[in-house]
């Protein structure tokens, strides 16, 4: 159950406004947060801006912005309504896990933060919101992701997996090839990693283990 805190700050009224959204993320402790700003990648991150699972994404193209839960909510029932023939699948790569809290206009200041008013995140530029996967078409799923964009803010573009990968508003690269960080450590190890793989396979260290 919620701590006497919550129920203090928020009432049981807000407890249940606060959890009762589809995109209401799965840990509960997580406080008010500030406004912020949308991060911008300047140091070459491409984190979520290609496709991982489907055939089909739709990729924020134009400036990162903060997209409330109930507009991603309108636009995954409309890819959901268009795919139910299909019979394929819907992934979402984003958690609403900023929780957005408003202040009513003409108000005195002091007494503290607003109560809580809904759920966001922060997409940045290039970032993959929806994939699709399974037997369907191009040019339905193409289609879908059309009417899905239509519903959020920004621009947007549809990729595949040959696509290339969004670092900006203007700049697109190939997609680099990943990374064995163990074989790269392994070629030129510190004496701190030695030292641990020394205790991973020396039976010795594992006959003194946890005393």
């Amino acid at each position: 159950m919620f701590s006497t805190t919550w129920k203090a700050n928020l009432g049981v009224s807000g407890i249940f406004r606060r959890f009762k959204h589809e995109y209401t993320p799965r840990f509960r402790e997580i406080e008010k947060a500030q406004k912020g700003r949308v991060t911008v990648r300047t140091g070459g991150s491409i984190k979520g801006n290609s496709l991982e699972f489907g055939k089909f994404g739709l990729r924020l193209k134009s400036r990162g912005l903060r997209m409330s839960a109930n507009q991603l909510l309108a636009a995954d029932k409309v890819l959901r309504r268009e795919l139910r023939p299909t019979k394929s699948n819907l992934f979402t790569r984003f958690v609403c896990d900023l929780a957005v809290c408003i202040k009513g206009n003409q108000t005195r200041m002091g007494k503290g933060k607003g109560a809580f008013d809904h759920w966001a995140c922060r997409i940045p530029t290039g970032k993959v919101l929806f994939e699709i996967d399974g037997p369907i078409h191009d040019k339905v799923a193409r289609e879908a992701l059309r009417k899905a964009a239509d519903k959020l803010p920004g621009l947007y573009e549809i990729i595949t997996p040959q696509s290339k990968v969004r670092v900006s508003m203007t700049h697109l690269i190939e997609k680099p090839e990943p990374v064995d960080y163990v074989e790269k450590v392994n070629s030129n190890p510190s004496r701190k990693w030695l030292n641990l793989q020394k205790f991973k396979t020396d039976p010795m260290y594992k006959l003194y283990s946890g005393r």
